[in-house]
């Protein structure tokens, strides 16, 4: 069986790590539901949970890191803008 090696541009975990530790507020999320890269608009999605979302609200100063929340504001999902720049160990 040929050795097939599987990698995304950026790795999206160190990324949504790094946007949740400059939240301006404590934000707890569970298991990563499904994560998507669009690498040519540089922004990455993570979904939580299933829930339906119907608000967001931005985490950071820069409005770079937003989440997405459900009816009772809990996190369903967050988006990361310049998420390659939080891909870089600083």
């Amino acid at each position: 069986m040929a050795k097939v090696e599987v990698r995304m541009a950026i790795d999206p975990f160190h990324v949504i790590r790094r946007a949740l530790g400059k939240s301006r507020k404590h934000t707890r999320v569970g298991k990563i539901v499904s994560v998507d890269y669009d690498e040519e608009a540089d922004v990455l999605y993570a979904k939580f949970t299933q829930r339906k979302t119907v608000d967001s609200e931005p985490l950071d100063d820069d409005g770079m890191v937003v989440a997405s929340l459900d009816s009772r504001q809990h996190m369903t999902g967050l988006t990361i803008m310049h998420a390659s720049n939080l891909a870089r160990s600083h």
